[in-house]
Parts: C-alpha cells; structure tokens; sequence
C-alpha cells in the first residue's frame, strides 16, 4: 500500500489453510502496513519460523539497548512482543525493564508473519534533567543565582546612579528660641477619667452554669475557663443562631470557608475539635444526622442570649 494515494484504509482479507481447518483472517490496515516484509512469501516463511522458535523479549531488549548505548543515550528501554492465536486470542511477553511501560511512551510498533500475528513495541523512558548537558546545567545554575542576587544588583546600580547625578541640596534650618514664663500651678484634687465604650458584650448559655462569650471567645463554668480558636467560635455560635441548633454540612462550610476553600475533611476535622472543647467543661455534644449536625443541650436548660 501506498500512503501517497489517497485510499481506503480497510482491512485486508487473509485466507489461511493449516492443520485446524481453513480461515478468512481481516487484517487491520495498519498492521499490514506495518509489516517489517512485503512480500507474502516472506511473510509466509516468517509465520513458520516464528512458530518454530518465538521471539525472544529479552533477546530483542539487549540488542536494542546495545545500539542505544553505542550512541551514549541516557533512556531506559523496554519490549512488548504480542502473540496472536487461530483462535485470535493474544498473548504478551515483556522484557526485565517492564516496570518502565506505564511511564513510557510507545515509540514504534512492528508486525511479522503472514497475518502480523506477531507484534514487537518499543517503549523508551527518560527523566527529563538527563536531557540536560553539562553546559547547560552551568548555564541554569548561573540564571538562578543572577535572579537571586537581581535585587542586590539593582540596589547597588541606583546607589551608584544617586552619586553619579544627584546633587545633595543643603537645607539650613532657622531656629527661634522661646523663652516662656514657668508658671506654679497647684492641684487641689486629682479626678480619674473613665473612658466609656458602647459595647455589648453577647454570652449564650449552654445549660445551668455554662456560658459561652462570643467575644473573648471562652467557655466558662464557675472557675473552669476553655479558650476556643477563633473557627471554632464561630462554628458554636453558627450552632447556637441556628434553628434547633441544627447545621448542614454545606451551611457549615459556607460559615467557615467563605471563600469557597472548604473540604470535608476540615469540616469533620473542626467538629471534632469542637466536640473535645465542649466535653471539657460541658456536658452539650455535638450529634450527627444526615448529613447534618445538631448541637444537643441538655433538655433541663436552653440557650439565652445576656447583653
């Protein structure tokens, strides 16, 4: 077949007479194309030697890599031989270095026998830095250590510049001396000044004894103190604003990661934080539902907010 003409490419019908009977094989274009020989009866011939003595997939692996060596290249190379059956059914063979396959990529396939029954691919693997040469490497090396050292380069060049066409101008500055009266003032009493600030602080309450401040972000039962992160506030007082003290998975990561930044992972990973923080000074937990969670306060109290 020639590529040069526009043809159809369709597979291409094989009659086959041998010991289990007679067999119209189709042949994939490619295939046919593809063959190492042209001629049928060459193709013939190597069918029955190939049947005699297989091919060799470690064999074919050291000569190919041999001829690459020969040239000082720095690829890791493997062989894939396929063997297909009367029956159609293929069969594959590899070479030691098949573990490179699935990192490689297929460079060529070749076919032998009279129905390329029998397929030889090559594969080749390289890491993209032995690509490199020696003159390369020093010529990266130089490029990161000039980008590390551009800012120095550029502050000392404009220090330069200043010297070079910069004038200093001299400023002389006039000075008025004030000559003032002391003046003996006495204090009769002194009156402390309070500064007031217009601002409510909020405090829940969890059950009889417990509160939480939402602004200095602490749990407080009597003398015991839980400090929570600023996330873990949040997420409580999410939980106490909420109807029935009851939160989706999704409306808890839109209050904790606004920016849309959220996972499951942290999500399940502050609930359990939160929980550890409540079972110190608590007895309130934090329940899951379907796909939701819903903080459980003790039914004998209820959650008020104190101004």
């Amino acid at each position: 077949p020639n590529d040069s003409i526009d043809i159809k490419k369709d597979p291409i019908k094989i009659p086959i007479a041998s010991e289990f009977g007679k067999k119209d094989f189709l042949v994939p274009y490619e295939k046919h194309h593809y063959n190492i020989e042209q001629s049928s009866d060459k193709r013939g011939m190597h069918s029955y030697l190939l049947k005699v003595s297989p091919l060799n997939a470690d064999s074919l692996g050291m000569i190919w890599k041999s001829r690459l060596d020969s040239i000082a290249f720095p690829g890791t190379t493997a062989i894939r031989i396929s063997v297909s059956d009367w029956w159609e059914h293929e069969s594959y063979t590899y070479s030691p270095d098949s573990l490179y396959v699935s990192q490689s990529d297929s460079l060529f396939s070749y076919y032998l026998g009279y129905r390329c029954e029998v397929g030889v691919t090559g594969y080749l693997h390289t890491s993209w830095w032995m690509l490199f040469t020696w003159e390369d490497m020093v010529l990266l090396v130089v490029l990161i250590v000039g980008c590390m050292l551009l800012s120095f380069i550029q502050e000392y060049v404009v220090k330069i510049l200043r010297r070079l066409f910069v004038k200093e101008k001299v400023v002389v500055e006039e000075k008025t001396v004030v000559i003032e009266k002391e003046v003996h003032v006495i204090i009769e009493k002194e009156v402390p000044v309070i500064v007031g600030h217009d601002h409510h602080s909020h405090i829940y309450q969890l059950e009889e004894g417990t509160y939480f401040d939402t602004d200095s972000r602490m749990l407080k039962k009597g003398d015991e103190l839980v400090k929570l992160m600023p996330q873990l506030a949040k997420l409580l007082q999410g939980f106490l604003d909420a109807e029935d003290y009851r939160l989706s998975n999704d409306e808890i990561i839109r209050l904790l990661w606004p920016k849309d930044d959220g996972t499951s992972d942290k999500l399940h990973q502050n609930i359990k934080r939160l929980r550890g923080c409540l079972s110190q000074i608590s007895s309130t937990t934090i329940e899951s539902e379907n796909s939701t969670y819903r903080l459980k306060i003790p039914i004998s109290s209820g959650k008020s907010l104190l101004k």
